[in-house]
């Protein structure tokens, strides 16, 4: 219940129900005895209107706040791989090629594999396993100094906060209402109908029209509620835009050191002579 055709659909079924529940109990009922209970039939549905809306309209915006909350940590996640395949490059010549592959296939993984499982709602158990080979990875790293002590510390807490999120990704993407909420619903959608039918009226086109428009504005809600409370599925589902942008412009970068590193004592040395040399040259011009 979460694209444009659920949507329709759902608009449709209430209506008619709507309506022949009208036509039932104005068929059946006379219109005299509704107008002697008009006033009883107003207050009932002030109060059951009143919880029901504020009930879904909660429940609407429960939905709606885990949704942004889940699109937050997919960003999060996306960030945390950037951070390790980033801060890898100032690592050995054997850790920083292993580590940023890792960060390559985990992301593939994630895209390719975890994500259409997410929209299908099927448990994931494929990418964990790069994850595991990530973690191991990063605990491998022996510093040779403290540069790089420093550079492990970096990928264990961007690493910790890759598992928050991915936990809390999956975690989210599996969530559903519960089929207890979503006959408090429907009864509560049925109670605000039945009571409508109370008010009767000498224009019954009149009266179909509002009664479409009462069950259109209560399908719309619960269609929205059904399609914020799965986040990677139907029209609002959240796309893997972050993960794609950095496979597109950060992994592409090559695994080579970054050329700030001096590793070479000699070739530190040279380096200095040189801005040594041409700060001598050019300060007697400046005299």
């Amino acid at each position: 219940m979460n694209t444009l055709a659920h949507a329709a659909i759902l608009i449709v079924v209430f209506t008619i129900v709507a309506l022949i529940g009208q036509f039932t109990v104005n068929r059946f009922v006379r219109r005299e005895i509704l107008e002697h209970h008009h006033s009883a039939g107003e207050a009932m549905m002030g109060v059951v209107g009143t919880l029901f809306s504020v009930l879904l309209g909660f429940m609407v915006a429960g939905a709606m706040e885990r949704y942004h909350d889940t699109q937050i940590r997919c960003e999060q996640e996306a960030t945390n791989v950037a951070s390790v395949f980033r801060i890898a490059r100032g690592l050995s010549d054997i850790d920083r090629p292993r580590i940023r592959q890792l960060c390559r296939d985990y992301t593939e993984d994630v895209i390719s594999s975890e994500w259409p499982k997410m929209e299908r709602s099927e448990k994931i158990n494929h990418g964990w396993q790069t994850y595991q080979n990530l973690w191991e990875a990063v605990v491998a790293v022996v510093p040779e100094n403290d540069r790089q002590n420093d550079l492990q510390q970096g990928l264990v807490a961007s690493m910790t906060s890759l598992g928050e999120n991915r936990r809390a990704r999956i975690l989210l993407a599996q969530a559903t209402v519960p089929p207890a909420m979503w006959a408090i619903v429907g009864f509560g959608a049925f109670l605000t109908l039945a009571l409508s039918y109370v008010f009767a009226s000498r224009f019954p086109k009149v009266q179909s029209f509002m009664t479409t428009l009462v069950a259109t504005a209560l399908a719309l809600n619960i269609w929205l509620l059904g399609a914020y409370s799965q986040p990677f599925v139907g029209e609002f589902k959240i796309q893997p835009n972050m993960f794609l942008l950095m496979k597109d412009s950060i992994l592409v970068v090559p695994d080579t050191p970054s050329r700030y590193l001096h590793d070479d004592p000699q070739a530190a040395s040279k380096t200095a002579e040189k801005v040594e040399g041409s700060a001598a040259t050019t300060s007697p011009s400046k005299k």
